[in-house]
């Protein structure tokens, strides 16, 4: 049996909690968190040990999610991080952290050797170099998806400080005259209770600064998918964001892009008198989330 360890600052890092419960149908897993979570996903991996020091020093695989994590390891090891490395196989890094894009050339010499995984908005800044492609799993089936008579639009950065990064205020605006709820400062359970209940989910319309973000090429649309528009599409939501799919080693989700926030309103109006077409799509992007952001397949596209 495989021996597996699994670490990240918090059990919310990626959705790092889904993945640990889906490597476990692999191997042995040692899950290891060096904070406790703040909004409460710890429950989901009862079993999780606190601290970097209760990561053991060898095994088959060692995964590592985010930047901030592996920046913190290098900290909390120093030169010994090379010797707990050497003791496993095969070391996984999956980068869902923006850190990653404003400083790419710098992480990309510091995973020479290791197998990377970056989300969908990150490969850019990974190639030419070998990736696959990483979108956070969820299990989203103990929700109640219900929805109301009267059509209900959500949107939910994670905290006040995220409201310029997701474009928040402008998607006030678009929704004007509409059921929009706008879900922040909450416990994730919470959070995915009010959001099953919504028919129309906006992750996002103004999400990145150039000056901060290394781009390759100006001219690439940034497919801005994030944790909130997955875990809507689960919980059957029509999910629109900005941007652009783009098909790598898993097709690109069948979201509705947008060019920017002014062409929101646009499409909010065309869907606010037809369930029937916002309930076609919704399935849809839900059969895509529940194949290729699933427990199961993400921790078997970790470890091939």
């Amino acid at each position: 049996m495989k021996k597996i360890t699994l670490t990240c600052v918090d059990a919310g890092g990626g959705h790092a909690c889904g993945l640990a419960i889906g490597l476990k149908k692999h191997g042995q897993v040692t899950t290891v968190w060096q904070n406790r979570n703040k909004h409460g996903l710890d429950y989901l991996v009862p079993d999780a040990k606190y601290g970097y020091r209760k990561i053991p020093y060898e095994g088959d695989d060692l995964i590592i999610v985010s930047c901030i994590t592996f920046d913190q390891l290098e900290m909390f090891y120093g030169r010994k991080l090379k010797h707990l490395i050497k003791g496993y196989d095969k070391v996984h890094i999956i980068v869902t952290d923006g850190r990653y894009a404003r400083n790419p050339d710098y992480y990309n010499e510091k995973f020479e050797g290791f197998d990377v995984i970056t989300t969908a908005c990150k490969k850019h800044f990974r190639e030419p170099l070998p990736v696959k492609t990483y979108y956070q799993p969820f299990d989203l089936s103990m929700f109640d998806q219900t929805k109301p008579d009267k059509i209900r639009i959500a949107h939910s950065p994670f905290v006040p400080a995220k409201f310029r990064e997701k474009g928040t205020q402008k998607i006030v605006e678009a929704c004007r005259g509409y059921d929009l709820g706008i879900l922040t400062k909450m416990p994730w359970k919470r959070c995915m209770e009010l959001k099953a209940t919504a028919h129309i989910f906006i992750d996002q319309v103004d999400h990145y600064d150039r000056d901060k973000f290394k781009f390759k090429d100006f001219s690439y649309v940034w497919p801005a998918l994030g944790k909130s528009g997955i875990e809507a599409m689960h919980l059957g939501c029509l999910t629109i964001t900005y941007g652009k799919g783009y098909d790598t080693d898993i097709p690109a989700p069948p979201i509705v892009w947008i060019d920017d926030a002014d062409q929101l309103k646009g499409v909010i109006d065309s869907y606010m008198n037809n369930k029937e077409e916002i309930s076609v799509i919704a399935k849809k992007q839900q059969a895509w989330a529940l194949k290729y952001a699933s427990y199961d397949f993400q921790a078997k596209n970790v470890l091939t």
